[in-house]
């Protein structure tokens, strides 16, 4: 098949265009340029500004793909101009969304109770506020989900929706495993911890998280679903902070601290719960049944090696990421309190 990823070069896309290459597809990658990245097989390059609409649909005029997996639709317009220029035209718009729809993350975000009960199923009620994240640049996986839906509903072309978690693994531009590597590489000899590190935060690996495009993209059952999309094995808090410590061999004490002891964050940079970057309340584990049954899906990497990766990655690079950088004297107090409190 002739694919077109829209996006391509950073994160999970250039596992993404090396698997459909490995696979026999051919590649084309919509972008900016302003990631160039060379493919071990030569995929294609066009540059372009998908927000650019009529020059977008001008661009697309001359390109025939079989398939579309749209990396970075951020609202309804993106996908409109999806329609504008490829309906009658495609066996298969991919649409990657995010976990970000479902109520229960609008409910850790806001701070509120949720009875919504995990792991969470493709069906579980959705998001009702639009502007989760302010009334900035628009950006709502809802918008993008209800108007990828229409296009499948009006047969503008058959559609299918990814719900990608918390992505992780080497080259990410904002790292949340970074605040936990960085405590081990500066020789912390306890890390904090928030509610005893039993949240469970659905990650995915950069790789598995482009395997699953990879299916939906030769997957006729694919067509007209939606599908949850994590590693297979989820890691609670305290297992991601015990794992990067046996990765770094680094030993320190993981100290429970109660969140409203935890230092607080800028409402910029404001996280689900504490300053942690995984910590979070309700769970946000997702039913992975589906994928699993009807696209076949398995991690292609295990989540040990895919942590080592990243760690060791994130120690050799040491990024410069400010919100996730951790004031040290502020932790050392919550520890010193919780302590305190727990009468040690």
């Amino acid at each position: 098949m002739h694919i077109l990823i829209i996006g391509g070069t950073r994160r999970c896309g250039p596992y993404l265009v090396e698997e459909l290459l490995a696979r026999g597809h051919t590649v084309l990658c919509y972008h900016r340029g302003q990631h160039n990245i060379s493919f071990s097989k030569g995929a294609e390059h066009l540059h372009g500004d998908r927000r650019d609409y009529p020059r977008f649909k001008e661009q697309m005029s001359g390109v025939k793909p079989d398939v579309v997996i749209d990396m970075m639709a951020n609202d309804d317009s993106d996908v409109r101009a999806i329609v504008d220029a490829f309906t009658g035209r495609l066996q298969r718009y991919i649409c990657i969304s995010s976990f970000e729809v479902y109520e229960a993350f609008e409910a850790a975000w806001k701070h509120i109770p949720s009875l919504q009960a995990v792991p969470i199923p493709e069906d579980a009620p959705k998001r009702k506020d639009i502007h989760l994240y302010g009334e900035g640049p628009r950006y709502d996986k809802i918008l993008v989900e209800r108007e990828t839906s229409l296009a499948h509903e009006r047969g503008d072309f058959p559609t299918t929706i990814l719900r990608w978690p918390a992505l992780y693994g080497p080259r990410d531009e904002t790292p949340r495993e970074w605040y936990y590597v960085k405590q081990a590489l500066d020789g912390r000899k306890w890390i904090a911890v928030p509610a005893g590190g039993q949240a469970l935060y659905a990650r995915g690996y950069f790789e598995n998280m482009a395997h699953t495009a990879a299916l939906a993209a030769e997957s006729e059952a694919a067509s007209g679903q939606a599908y949850n999309c994590a590693d297979t094995l989820a890691l609670s808090l305290r297992q991601i902070v015990q794992m990067i410590g046996e990765i770094l061999d680094h030993k320190w004490e993981i100290t429970p601290v109660p969140r409203e002891l935890m230092p607080s964050v800028p409402q910029s940079q404001a996280l689900p719960c504490s300053c942690d970057p995984y910590d979070i309340e309700p769970h946000m584990l997702l039913d992975l049944s589906k994928i699993r049954t009807e696209l076949g899906y398995r991690d292609l990497v295990p989540i040990r090696t895919a942590m080592e990766n990243t760690v060791r990655w994130l120690a050799d690079e040491k990024p410069t990421v400010d919100w996730l950088t951790p004031s040290y004297p502020d932790h050392d107090e919550a520890i010193r309190r919780a302590r305190q409190i727990a009468g040690l």
